[in-house]
């Protein structure tokens, strides 16, 4: 029997104002609350985007689905996050075979590769109006980050045939992006951007249409073993079923006990600015890509569709949101951007990600009956797509794609919930004074 023995990380979104997302989508209407006690055959925990695909997957495959989402769909970092879509890893591929070996490398990267099709591949299947925009572009804040980007794109060209990257050099970065904080730059074709939340509703629609029962504002606080099935309680109704899957990701909280401790729930926090026009926007950013820098406290940006400004960056690693992050964004952001600084901030609003010691996704089940996926370190759009097919997989008997993930090897964090904060804090300030420094 598993319980929660703190304050959830989802109640700190609760007197947030609405954040740019929320108001840039058509809200779709899910079932308020659960108010019964119902069978399915699988229960889902979390709606995000681990969550809603892993519904909508395994609806296609005949199963009785009921999905449970503690506040509403898109509440945690599905629907907050920098959207940026991209194939890889928070690893650079060269440390990832040095510490899995080039065989099971290539398949990881294979896998990341798929993620962003399949993505991809929903949008236009499900007819998707999510703002999906191509390119991404890794902006060198270091000088010597010129050479690393050469031997990264002659490396992923020689041993995995990718021919998406493209080198930048000072002149090239500095008429992409107006900065002058910036020396070069590597360009990925193969990455895009779009609208999370848009993306993550047009899968939740589409799973409703499949007869997924969707409850939102009914938080999960424990899950229990049975004889010969499972119950997950909500309030006083419980959900009986054969199979949980929990996608919560950095708001797991204790809910499948030291499982937690694989990861490290991170604070990140993005503002959007009032709209400006085309020509404003393609002087900063010249050809739409989304922006991400070089720092390990990283900067990130692009433009909406509206021509807002999204930037993202900074990070806390208290239990507790900024209460007003607005100005702690605003400054990282005139740093990058000088003339931004008159701009007037419409958005500004935050989320929980989780981050793992070796920056890989974290996928297990306990008990082969209780399945999760999280810890993707900040590239969750495609490879929490992926997890919900893999999920799929491994429920209907196919289970060695999803197996190749849990065979990772994670690190634990240790200390606990009263410890691993501050042991994470302290090597992260690290890399600050590193940033600092250059």
């Amino acid at each position: 029997m598993l319980h929660f023995n703190k304050k959830p990380t989802f109640e700190q979104h609760d007197n947030e104002k609405e954040n740019y997302y929320q108001n840039s989508s058509t809200k779709i209407d899910f079932i308020s609350k659960l108010e019964d006690s119902i069978d399915a055959d699988i229960c889902i925990i979390g709606g995000g985007l681990t969550g809603i695909s892993s519904a909508l997957y395994l609806s296609k495959k005949g199963y009785k689905i009921v999905l449970i989402e503690a506040r509403k769909i898109g509440w945690g970092a599905s629907g907050r996050n920098g959207g940026q879509l991209g194939g890889g890893l928070r690893k650079d591929q060269k440390e990832v075979e040095n510490k899995l070996g080039i065989n099971q490398a290539k398949e990881l990267w294979n896998l990341g590769i798929e993620a962003v099709e399949e993505v991809k591949e929903n949008i236009k299947k499900y007819n998707i109006d999510c703002d999906l925009v191509n390119g991404v572009l890794t902006a060198g804040y270091y000088k010597d980050d010129e050479s690393y980007f050469k031997n990264e794109a002659e490396h992923l060209l020689k041993q995995y045939n990718y021919d998406k990257y493209y080198f930048l050099n000072f002149s090239d970065i500095r008429e992409e992006i107006d900065s002058k904080k910036y020396y070069s730059g590597l360009l990925n074709k193969g990455s895009y951007h779009l609208h999370p939340l848009k993306y993550l509703y047009g899968l939740a629609k589409e799973a409703k249409k499949n007869g997924v029962k969707i409850y939102e504002n009914s938080p999960v606080s424990k899950i229990s073993k049975k004889s010969d099935f499972l119950e997950v309680s909500i309030n006083k109704y419980k959900v009986k079923c054969n199979l949980v899957v929990v996608g919560c990701n950095g708001y797991l909280d204790n809910l499948l006990g030291n499982i937690r401790n694989k990861f490290m729930p991170i604070n990140n926090y993005i503002l959007a600015t009032e709209s400006v026009n085309q020509d404003y926007a393609s002087a900063i950013i010249k050809n739409n890509y989304a922006v991400c820098d070089t720092r390990f406290i990283i900067d990130y940006y692009r433009f909406s569709k509206d021509n807002r400004m999204l930037f993202g960056g900074g990070e806390t690693f208290t239990s507790k949101f900024l209460e007003n992050p607005k100005n702690f964004v605003k400054k990282r952001m005139n740093k990058v951007f000088p003339q931004l600084s008159k701009l007037k901030i419409d958005f500004c609003w935050g989320g929980t990600l989780a981050i793992t010691v070796n920056r890989l996704p974290s996928f297990g089940s306990l008990n082969n009956n209780i399945i999760y996926a999280h810890g993707y370190s900040g590239h969750g759009v495609a490879l929490s797509t992926l997890a919900g097919k893999l999920i799929s997989e491994y429920v209907t008997g196919n289970k060695d794609r999803f197996h190749f993930f849990s065979s990772i090897q994670h690190q634990t964090i240790p200390g606990g919930d009263f410890v691993r904060r501050p042991i994470y804090s302290s090597a992260v300030a690290y890399y600050k004074l590193r940033d600092f420094i250059h």
